[in-house]
Order: structure tokens, then sequence, then C-alpha cells
């Protein structure tokens, strides 16, 4: 992957970006913080069902989604080098991965964007306006001196991307603009939106959550979807068994 190796310029900034903002989510409840982030199950970089890869970069996921001759990336991970090698070993370069979509703007999830050049990134119409807060500028500052553009989606939208079909679901909870995609009506991306425990949806970890009842809700919504044959978390693994992962929220009010 040549080019991909020619692309480390901007690593170095990324990675201070991406510990500087950890850093400041620890200081707001150091404890609490560092718990939650060692007990976080990321699968290893491999293929996990056909045409869906998983890329370990540390406490967190990105997945890329083989679609044709390219690749579409669902969120960006931490560590460019991790990526880097992941890349390799899969055979990928850089270039081919066609399309970046965020599920939020939290440094853990955003450091290949800078790495992914030849991307068109997306996200939430409502992460845009998360962006504008005092809060969505501070959790998003790594994304932001990126200065890369980006298109939004509103809830419910599906967008064609060289054939795939990527559906965008408004989840908020985790930030006021997380989103969810899910793929071809059968792959379920979740980001942050919940975490998996013993095959089972659980909120995720709240000291990151900016509001709990806020994701319950997003949770639940989750759960009245049809068709799902497979579901991707970004800090807890993933689960071809839709309706036993949501077996305790499809029949809450």
């Amino acid at each position: 992957m040549g080019k991909g190796k020619k692309k480390k310029g901007n690593v170095i900034l990324i990675a201070v970006g991406v510990v500087v903002v950890v850093a400041a989510f620890l200081l707001i409840n150091p404890i609490r913080s560092l718990i939650a982030i060692s007990t976080m199950s990321p699968l290893k970089s491999q293929e996990i069902v056909t045409g869906v890869y998983a890329i370990n970069n540390g406490f967190v996921n990105l997945y890329l989604l083989q679609n044709g001759n390219q690749y579409i990336a669902f969120d960006a991970g931490n560590d460019n080098e991790a990526t880097m090698r992941a890349l390799d070993d899969f055979g990928i370069d850089s270039d081919d991965v066609s399309a970046v979509f965020l599920t939020h703007t939290d440094a853990d999830h955003v450091a290949a964007v800078s790495l992914f050049t030849s991307a068109d990134v997306y996200m939430a119409e409502s992460n845009q306006t998360f962006l504008l807060t005092d809060e969505g500028q501070s959790r998003s500052k790594v994304f932001a001196d990126m200065n890369r553009g980006y298109g939004t989606l509103s809830d419910g939208e599906t967008i064609t991307v060289k054939g795939a079909q990527i559906q965008c679901i408004y989840t908020p909870g985790h930030t006021d603009g997380s989103a969810c995609y899910v793929v071809n009506g059968i792959y379920l991306f979740t980001g942050d939106n919940l975490n998996l425990n013993n095959g089972k949806v659980v909120l995720f970890v709240d000291v990151f959550n900016m509001n709990n009842d806020e994701q319950s809700q997003s949770i639940r919504k989750l759960s009245r979807l049809e068709g799902i044959e497979a579901l991707f978390t970004m800090h807890s693994g993933y689960t071809t068994d839709f309706k036993t992962a949501f077996s305790e929220w499809d029949t809450q009010d």
C-alpha cells in the first residue's frame, strides 16, 4: 500500500489531538473513565462477515465494507498507524475507500478521515448542528482541525454510494448529533449509540453519554428495525442475532 504509507504527515498531529481530547474526558471523571475504557472489547482486525472488515485501533473499531472494487468506511478510528497496518494486511489501498460515514465526531472515531483522502465524508445533519455548540466544538476539535468538507443526511435519508444503499438513522443520546447507518437493509453500524454485553444491547458507558434517557429512546427506535442480519458496534464487537440483542428493548414503551 505505497500510497497509504506516504500519508503519515498528519499522523502525529492527529495522535496529539486524540490524546488531548481523551485526556479532557478523563479529567471529567478520571476513575470512571479509565475503568470504562479498560472494559471496552473491540474486535481484532479481521474480516468478520464476507466483505465487512473490522480494524482495531486499541479500544475502538472502525469498519470497512467492500463495495465492488472499492470500500466504504463507518467511522474512522483514532490511530492512523494501526489503520495503515491493517490495510496493508488486508491488501487494501487507502485511496480505494470512496466514502466515510461518521456516526459522530468524537476524537476516537475520526482520525482516518485524514488518511482516506479520496473519500467523500458524510454525517447526520443533526451532528453538523451539534458541531456549532460549545460542547460539540470541544468534543469534535480533532475533526474540526482537519478542515475536511462533508455532506449531511437527514433522519431516515438513504443515499446510494456506487450501488450500496446507506440509510442514516438519528440516534441522539451519546451526543446530540449521533446517528447509525443501515447498509443494504441488512447491516447496522451503531457507533457509540449502544454496547453489547453477552450478546444483549445495553446503554453505552454513561460517563461518556450526554443524555442516557435520549439514548434509551434511540435504542428502542433501533429495536423496531426489520431485516437486520448483523449489528456492528465500535467498542464491544458485533452480533448476527438482532432479535436476541434487542429482546429486552423491543417491548418497552
